[in-house]
């Protein structure tokens, strides 16, 4: 580690407060705790609302999401706007007076000037060398940067000025951020140096692309992604560990983390890896808690209630069975729940098609039959039952399963039917089953098409001859 940083450092997070928490400033707040965590240093929370004054309520609402936020990342802060502090106020707009004081000294100094109602910094020839940490020395030719203002014609503190001031004051060390902030890093140097204050070290990690609005982190977590998952993401995202790994705890990251593995490069944001990345999450999580998330999705869905049944969580426990291994996010285990919930499904046209037979409008009738026969749909031997079923009717193993599944779900694919059965229960097999057997009888009646798309030949399921033997893998029921 650099000497300079081989002690317990201060850092800060300077979120807005006009908006939700990015992933971009995600990415910076977890690498500033770990750099605090790491040297046992502060991790410093300080509201950057620049503006006079706090525009209006949304600022608040907007401030209260991006603690929330950082929070529920489990980023908690050591000095902050609702903690306190010895350095604070911790929100820009409430240093008004310490910001109109050190306009006043550069105007005093002649290193500011009023003009148009607003003061402006008097930049001087020369060129400024920014040591950065990340992308080594950067230098500033001062023609380039010309004069900057320092306070509005309101009279409020512009983003420059504050954030050199506040960065002063509250003895920042280090100032670890993404790089479209490095431009602005000259301007802030000169004015604390102006001030007659050390500016504070600076390190600038590559910008992250492919990122959009849906990716701020408030969106993320009501799309039902865990803060595990998101942390993980973001540490890789411009940082990689010596070891490649890719999983870890805030507290192993901390013990990781260092600046020299901190890259300059940008780094996409990969919303399929994040997915992937929750989806492993999910499955590390101990049975009761993944239980306890869905029922918390689902009350706050209102598609359970408070307290829970115990029928309602021996429900929750078939769910898990059925599709804890393959949703992705809480937000896709909440949409498969929402399907389970309907009476009924649509069915793709040509999937109706092939069903529409005499055989298949028979076997489906026996199978509705056969479940409100049944006391309870748990545990039944449809694989061995609905094979049975079938041979009655001449339908081979493979396209009884086949069209049962079909009628129940619309697709081919899911979960065993052994488990969709309990899912569902009577009343919805029954109704759904039921709407298809209508479809068949009441919307073209029996006669098959015969091509398909483009003229394709199209068959639908046809019964095996009398004499033959129904064939068919017949996986399905277990």
């Amino acid at each position: 580690m650099d000497r300079h940083l081989d002690r317990p450092l201060r850092v800060r997070f300077a979120p807005s407060s006009t908006g939700p928490l990015h992933v971009g400033a995600a990415r910076t707040a977890l690498f500033n705790w770990l750099l605090a965590r790491k040297t046992g240093g502060s991790f410093v929370v300080r509201i950057g609302d620049t503006g006079a004054a706090r525009a209006s309520e949304n600022d608040d609402a907007s401030e209260r999401a991006v603690l929330h936020d950082l929070r529920w990342l489990g980023l908690t802060w050591d000095e902050g706007p609702d903690t306190g502090g010895p350095a604070g106020p911790y929100r820009h707009a409430e240093r008004t007076a310490l910001h109109r004081e050190h306009v006043e000294r550069l105007l005093s100094s002649g290193a500011a000037y009023e003009r148009d109602g607003a003061m402006w910094f008097r930049t001087p020839p020369g060129t400024t060398v920014v040591h950065d940490l990340v992308k080594g020395d950067v230098a500033f030719d001062h023609a380039s940067i010309a004069d900057f203002a320092l306070r509005t014609p309101a009279g409020g503190a512009t983003y420059n000025l504050a954030t050199a001031v506040d960065d002063a004051a509250m003895r920042i060390d280090l100032v670890l951020r993404g790089d479209e902030h490095l431009d602005d890093t000259p301007r802030q140097m000169l004015v604390a140096r102006a001030l007659g204050y050390e500016p504070p070290r600076y390190a600038h990690a590559g910008m992250i692309v492919d990122k959009d609005d849906a990716n701020d982190v408030g969106a993320l977590r009501r799309a039902g992604y865990l803060p595990q998952a998101v942390i993980e993401h973001l540490a890789l995202l411009g940082w990689s560990p010596a070891d490649g790994r890719e999983t870890f705890t805030l507290e192993e990251l901390a013990g990781l983390f260092s600046l020299e593995r901190v890259g300059g490069s940008p780094s996409r944001f990969d919303a399929a890896r994040l997915r992937a990345f929750n989806a492993r999450a999910l499955r590390a999580l101990p049975r009761e808690t993944y239980h306890a998330l869905i029922a918390e999705r689902m009350q706050r869905a209102g598609l359970l209630e408070d307290p829970i049944p115990q029928a309602a969580d021996r429900w929750i426990e078939t769910f898990l069975d059925a599709f804890g291994a393959e949703v992705h996010t809480l937000g896709e285990a909440l949409e498969e729940i929402a399907k389970l919930r309907e009476e009924s499904v649509t069915i793709p046209a040509l999937e109706l098609e092939r069903l529409r037979t005499r055989h298949v409008l028979f076997f489906l009738d026996a199978v509705s039959q056969y479940v409100d026969d049944q006391p309870e749909l748990r545990g039944l031997p449809l694989a061995n039952d609905l094979p049975e079923i079938a041979r009655e009717f001449g339908l081979s193993k493979e396209d009884a399963f086949g069209a049962v599944r079909m009628a129940l779900t619309g697709s081919h694919d899911g979960p065993p039917l052994a488990l969709l059965f309990a899912l569902l229960g009577h009343d919805r097999i029954m109704i759904r089953i039921g709407a298809v057997s209508s479809h068949i009888l009441h919307g073209r009646g029996l006669e098959p098409i015969k091509y398909g798309p483009g003229g394709v030949p199209f068959e639908t399921i046809h019964a095996t001859p009398p004499g033959a033997q129904a064939t068919g893998p017949g996986h399905e029921g277990s």
